[in-house]
């Protein structure tokens, strides 16, 4: 399932650069949604804006952290949920901090009113936390139980 990962970080960063390449000056309307260019120096919901810095590596940690418990932890314990959440929210942050390296800030294009704006790495690790609750919700505490590492 790996192999997601870097799947999931090229299609966020093409998406992003269509989106600074054609959408700069422009939106477009799509049913409920508008598709629209936004940088986002902050984190979601516009919070702590002007800290992509600090943003970023709050997030390079948060992903290392992720990337031992995935390797240590759901190898012992086979769940779609676990590891599908893990592989989604890895490759999210990841696309939003390759965004802060590359550019400085992030790159948001899908638009809902009364709601919030986003990306696609946004719409994963979203996707991906909620697989997580539903695993931890599922489980019983044997699964839960954190494996002492040697």
């Amino acid at each position: 399932m790996s192999f997601l990962i870097p799947l999931i970080i090229l299609l966020d960063q093409i998406t992003k650069i269509l989106g600074e390449k054609y959408l700069v000056n422009n939106s477009i309307d799509i049913w409920f949604f508008k598709l629209t260019y936004t940088e986002n120096t902050g984190m979601a919901f516009g919070l702590f804006q002007d800290n992509s810095f600090l943003l970023g590596i709050i997030s390079s940690i948060i992903v290392s952290v992720l990337f031992f418990v995935r390797e240590f932890y759901t190898k012992k314990i086979r769940s779609m949920y676990l590891d599908v959440g893990m592989i989604f929210i890895i490759s999210g942050a990841m696309g939003n901090i390759f965004d802060r390296l590359r550019i400085g800030y992030v790159v948001d294009i899908f638009y809902i009113p009364y709601f919030s704006i986003f990306n696609v790495a946004d719409s994963f690790v979203t996707v991906g936390g909620i697989l997580l609750a539903i695993y931890f919700l599922r489980s019983n505490k044997y699964e839960r139980r954190i494996y002492r590492f040697k």
